[in-house]
């Protein structure tokens, strides 16, 4: 476990009970039984990836020599669209392989996903119908989030790895402990390089481990990651022919939909001082998510990175993702091309029930455009929205 971060994991502990009263992260009853319930989960469930990775390394050893091959990164602001089309993408199976959401929780490694496969196998005997039980659940699931429809069979963010080495930016964040923070928000400029040198190690033997276990070596692993948005030359570090697409969509709409779902989140998992604390801390990562990706993406070949407007990509994906296509050097087969034409009604007609006032925010549109004035004027951006906008795919 010489990956895992035990001093992290140790001021986090400090922090949930202690000297925390006037702080957003204060420990109320509600946030007390959070606490419990999550160290109740993720201990057992961290002992067992633990023991499974261990198991790994006497059993399945060749996973060391899988070569990762020219992965491909989704990366962008959060609320830009980039789940969409990583699922989008992800069924061109003939150039891709992604990690699956069960995968990234449940089983990084290959002893454990023979395990769970074997006793599926066992269960699928016996006539239990174990999939037509996981659509239900994947159902139920979706039906009670409108942010983010949660797939266990489907593909995710795969940054939710490194919340097994306790090194993600995901659970700061979701902790409401911003103080954390800026070493992620700032990746590749403030994150001390023991740290990303370590966190690297780890996300690379779990892409190994991915490959060897799919027996997929001669594809692209795809990657959907906003919080990877500021560590392009981290990752190019590691994989110098690594691909990126980042997905950019108005300000108004990306941030102001990103606060909403992180007050939600720390209304559910706590008790902030005030309604929409996290606004400075949206609008600064925003701020350097937008600028930074881009800029650094403009000095790699024209090749190696695309930048997709989340507009174009709603109004018609066949035409978006032909065209990145066509600017990464990836061949495009006939049946693929065929589920993109279908995927292209289907996003026309999408809206979720997701709902957000500007003003409620704390925002105005005249702001948000002084803001990010750069990206208002690169992509020909209007203040179009209305003051209570309904957010969309």
């Amino acid at each position: 476990m010489s990956s895992y971060n035990f001093q992290d994991l140790g001021r986090f502990l400090r922090r949930s009970f202690w000297g925390n009263r006037e702080t957003n992260y204060r420990l109320s009853l509600k946030r007390l039984g959070v606490v419990l319930l999550a160290a109740a989960v993720y201990l057992p469930v961290e002992l067992v990836i633990w023991i499974s990775l261990g198991l790994d390394e006497i059993f399945f050893r060749g996973y060391r020599r899988v070569k990762v091959k020219e992965p491909v990164f989704i990366i962008g602001n959060p609320r830009s669209g980039t789940t969409f089309f990583h699922r989008l993408l992800s069924r061109d199976q003939e150039n891709f392989i992604s990690m699956k959401t069960w995968e990234i929780f449940l089983a990084p490694s290959v002893f454990l996903r023979k395990l769970i496969r074997g006793f599926a196998k066992i269960i699928r005997t016996l006539g239990i119908p174990l999939r037509g039980l996981l659509r239900r659940w994947e159902r139920g699931l979706q039906e009670d989030n409108v942010f983010h429809k949660l797939r266990i069979r489907g593909p995710e963010e795969d940054e939710y790895l490194w919340i097994h080495i306790f090194s993600a930016l995901k659970i700061w964040s979701f902790a409401a402990m911003l103080e954390e923070t800026d070493r992620y928000i700032y990746y590749d400029s403030q994150m001390e390089p023991a740290g990303k040198k370590r966190m690297m190690d780890f996300y690379h033997a779990c892409l190994q481990r991915h490959l060897y276990a799919r027996r997929a070596e001669d594809v692209h692993y795809l990657a959907k990651n906003p919080n990877f948005s500021p560590m392009v030359d981290t990752l190019l570090k590691r994989y110098p022919g690594a691909r990126f697409i980042y997905l950019v969509r108005n300000p108004l709409e990306a941030v102001s939909s990103h606060l909403s779902l992180k007050e939600t989140e720390w209304q559910l998992l706590g008790n902030p001082l005030r309604a929409y604390a996290s606004r400075d801390f949206i609008l600064e990562a925003s701020e350097h998510w937008y600028t930074y990706p881009l800029g650094r993406l403009e000095q790699l070949p024209r090749e190696q990175y695309a930048v997709v407007k989340f507009e174009d990509l709603v109004e018609n994906a066949h035409r978006t993702v032909t065209a990145v296509y066509r600017r990464l050097g990836l061949e495009m087969s006939e049946k693929y091309e065929n589920i993109l034409k279908l995927e292209t009604r289907r996003a026309r007609r999408h809206s979720s029930e997701h709902e957000y006032s500007l003003a409620e925010m704390g925002l105005s549109p005249e702001g948000m455009r002084d803001r990010f004035a750069g990206i208002f004027e690169r992509f020909d951006y209007q203040l179009h929205q209305q003051d209570q906008k309904k957010d969309s795919v």
